[in-house]
C-alpha cells in the first residue's frame, strides 16, 4: 500500500513538473504593418508569420486603436498533446487605458502547417482584477486529456490560481472540436 501511495505522488508530480506553459518566441513574427483608413479612426493590419519563411501566414489581425495600442507579443506551446497539433501560438494584442486590456487569439498548427483558430478572448486588468480568463490545453497544469478549456480563472494576492471556473470545453477529436458548455471544478487554493 506504501508503494501505491508513493507511486501515485510520483506520477502526479511528475505530471505538474512537466506541465507546460507558453514561453516567448522566434520562431513567428509580426509582418506587413498596413495603415489605414476607416472612417475617422486610425487602425493596423498585420499578418504573423514564420520567421523563416514569410510566406506561412498564421493570421492577418487588427490594431484597432493605434492610440491606446502598447504592443503585440507572441508566444509559442510546444507538444500540447492534442491529435495532429505541432504547437499552439497565442498572440496577445495589448493597449493601455485607464485599465490595461489584452485581446488574445489562438492559433493552432497542425502536422501539415495549417492554422486553425481558436475563438479570440479579451480580459481587462485593472489595478484590483483577481480573475482572467484563458485557454488551457492539456500539457498544462489543471489541463485536461484531448479537452481545450476556456476557463475564467481566479488569483490570490500571491498570484497563484485560486479558483478556475470551466465556461467552456472544446473536445478535440483530430481534426474536430465538440463544442460543450459547461462550469466545473474551483475551490482550488495552492497558497
Amino acid at each position: 500500500m506504501k508503494n501505491l501511495i508513493i507511486l501515485l505522488i510520483t506520477v502526479i508530480s511528475f505530471q505538474f513538473t512537466n506541465a507546460q506553459e507558453f514561453n516567448k518566441t522566434n520562431k513567428y513574427t509580426v509582418a506587413n504593418r498596413m495603415d489605414t483608413k476607416q472612417q475617422e479612426y486610425a487602425t493596423a493590419l498585420f499578418d504573423i508569420v514564420a520567421t523563416d519563411d514569410a510566406s506561412m501566414k498564421i493570421a492577418t489581425l487588427s490594431i484597432l486603436d493605434l492610440d491606446l495600442f502598447e504592443d503585440v507579443t507572441i508566444t509559442l506551446l510546444t507538444d500540447p498533446n492534442l491529435d495532429n497539433i505541432n504547437e499552439i501560438i497565442k498572440v496577445d494584442i495589448n493597449y493601455s487605458t485607464c485599465c490595461y486590456h489584452a485581446e488574445t487569439h489562438y492559433y493552432m498548427i497542425t502536422d501539415t502547417n495549417e492554422s486553425i483558430s481558436l475563438p479570440y478572448i479579451e480580459n481587462e486588468f485593472c489595478e484590483n482584477t483577481t480573475t482572467e480568463v484563458q485557454y488551457i490545453f492539456p500539457v498544462q497544469k489543471l489541463g485536461k486529456e484531448a479537452i481545450i478549456l476556456k476557463t475564467e480563472v481566479s488569483f490570490t494576492e500571491k498570484h497563484t490560481i485560486k479558483d478556475l471556473k470551466i465556461l467552456q470545453s472544446f473536445a478535440w477529436n483530430d481534426d474536430d472540436f465538440n463544442d460543450n458548455e459547461s462550469v466545473a471544478y474551483s475551490g482550488i487554493d495552492n497558497n
